[in-house]
């Protein structure tokens, strides 16, 4: 189950991901982070409260990255749980993270 809570902080949105980040959750994520990229709203994705992820959930997380970069738009994300950071070695990301380590 997933469950997604945005708070507001000065400058940006966090989106902090709970549960379980599969292929049942990403599409509702994906939306989330797209409306708020058209609003043009800055966003910390914040993984650490995820309990498993799979490679429809870091497609989600990758591609939001991406469209950002693409946009100019302000995006980051946190390193994630240890689910998260397993599945992004396992598949050898190879420089192109978007997780920088910003928990806070």
């Amino acid at each position: 189950m997933l469950e997604v809570v945005e708070v507001r902080e000065p400058g940006r949105i966090r989106v902090r991901v709970l549960g379980e980040l599969d292929l049942a959750g990403a599409p509702a994520l994906s939306e989330r982070l797209r409306s708020h990229r058209e609003r043009g709203t800055a966003v910390l994705l914040d993984l650490e409260g995820v309990d498993f992820i799979d490679m429809s959930g870091l497609r989600v997380v990758l591609s939001a990255a991406e469209q950002a970069s693409h946009d100019g738009g302000a995006f980051a994300v946190t390193r994630g749980s240890r689910s998260v950071r397993r599945l992004a070695a396992l598949v050898e990301l190879d420089g192109r993270s978007p997780f920088d380590g910003d928990s806070a």
